[in-house]
């Protein structure tokens, strides 16, 4: 349960604190801002993943909870660049309709893959 708080909490700040306004107003239309917010964000995993590993997998050597860490981390920036490309646009182009009730339900959805991503991630990899 602790662990998946922690993943719940590090997503909050990657990919809301931490995203710039001119992240969020521009991966809509802009791959470099998409590839810029979907970086940060990956990056952002590397440390407190390699922390969660160290803990979590009994018997884990340094080099499993680098390389650990560091499919996390690709992992995480290939299906958030492919989920925020899709949603991105999506949640734009609800917005500027005034369709405030379907663009929340975009946003949520959004946050549904992010964190199904993460988990599964996580899971896989801490059972290898």
């Amino acid at each position: 349960m602790i662990t998946a708080f922690i993943i719940i909490f590090i997503h909050w700040i990657a990919d809301f604190v931490l995203q710039t306004d001119w992240q969020a107003k521009n991966k809509s239309k802009s791959n470099f801002a998409l590839l810029s917010h979907t970086s940060n964000y990956s990056l952002v995993w590397l440390l407190p993943m390699c922390l969660v590993f160290g803990v979590m997998k009994e018997g884990a050597t340094t080099e499993w909870i680098f390389w650990s860490s560091i499919y996390f981390g690709m992992i995480t920036l290939v299906a958030h660049t492919i989920t925020d490309y899709f949603t991105s646009r999506l949640n734009s182009k609800l917005w500027s309709e005034g369709k405030v009730h379907n663009f929340f339900v975009s946003v949520g959805f959004d946050q549904v893959l992010h964190y199904g991503q993460l988990f599964l991630t996580y899971y896989f990899l801490i059972n290898r």
